[in-house]
């Protein structure tokens, strides 16, 4: 498994599909933020405005469009830049929204707007630099992803699916709706001018190919110089170059990593804490237990006990 492909399946992200709409104008909604998701709206008719807080402005979602907002940030939908705002739970009571088939609200205009929205969800329980790192928002357009045929076909067809009743469906929209996430954080990744960042460093020749084999073996005996050998670089310049793009020194990143999988292994395996210690890296259990403390804030046995399934 790839670095990134490692860090996404720990972060067990997961598509939702909320409702698909049908507004028509004067139309303008308040989405309130919420923890732990990632929010999107795919434009498969009609143009929207979206105002995400924290942006420096506002950005125009044409039919084909779509736009993530990592951090469950508050945003607004429009119609038009000047159009009255209302809160989200208040537009679904107008709306009489159940829950099932499309959001009907606005007035009788001729401008319309028809949307899917949904989310991704990250387990609240796992952390990594890569969500801190992405911006308030990721704007896909439909003309730019013409460069990826199955990526602007990938849109179209999770637009028809949300606009029906076949069996299936949400099913089928909330898988597509990752793989889009996945490809828009790439997609911007490649185009951001920043230097730095877990996407950057992940991309790195160098960087890049150490970060792979720790990836690939955590338990591993690792140290700076092991790293920096995999990379191609001296120590100094592995070290240097590592916390310049990454925010942290490389033997920082291998113990928050090897206590994130510690956490993943108490949840949802029935290893013993001596074996997960090994698993991790770490030959001793005081070793083990008195880093994982220190970083979790808590001892691995209270931490498996609090997070255990009831």
């Amino acid at each position: 498994m790839d670095a990134l492909s490692d860090i996404l399946d720990l972060l067990k992200f997961r598509g939702s599909l909320y409702f698909t709409t049908e507004f028509s104008a004067p139309w303008g909604i308040q989405v309130p933020k919420y923890q732990n998701v990632a929010r999107f709206h795919l434009a498969s008719g009609g143009d929207c405005w979206v105002n995400v807080e924290g942006a420096n402005d506002p950005v125009l979602l044409s039919s084909g469009d779509m736009i993530i907002i990592p951090h469950g940030a508050a945003h607004t939908l429009s119609n038009a830049m000047d159009t009255p705002i209302i809160s989200l739970d208040k537009a679904l009571e107008i709306a009489g929204y159940t829950g099932e088939g499309h959001f009907i609200y606005g007035g009788d205009g001729s401008g319309y707007g028809h949307l899917v929205c949904g989310h991704f969800e990250f387990d609240p329980r796992f952390n990594h630099p890569l969500l801190s790192d992405l911006p308030p928002f990721i704007l896909i357009k439909g003309s730019d992803a013409i460069e990826f045929s199955w990526f602007e076909n990938a849109m179209r067809y999770m637009g028809y699916e949300s606009s029906g009743a076949l069996m299936g469906g949400q099913a089928i929209v909330k898988r597509l709706s990752e793989i889009l996430l996945i490809h828009a954080v790439r997609a911007w990744a490649a185009n951001s001018d920043n230097d730095s960042g877990v996407l950057q460093a992940l991309g790195d020749k160098h960087i890049g190919k150490g970060l792979k084999k720790f990836h690939e073996a955590p338990g591993d005996v690792w140290t700076i110089e092991l790293l920096a050998g995999q990379s191609g670089l001296s120590r100094s310049v592995f070290a240097d170059r590592f916390r310049s793009m990454m925010g942290m020194t490389p033997m920082q990143y291998v113990t928050d990593w090897r206590m994130q999988k510690a956490c993943q292994f108490l949840i949802e395996s029935e290893l013993s804490t001596d074996a997960i210690a090994e698993t991790v890296g770490y030959q001793s259990l005081a070793s083990f237990s008195k880093v994982f403390k220190k970083t979790v804030g808590t001892g691995p046995g209270q931490y498996r006990r609090q997070n255990q399934v009831q």
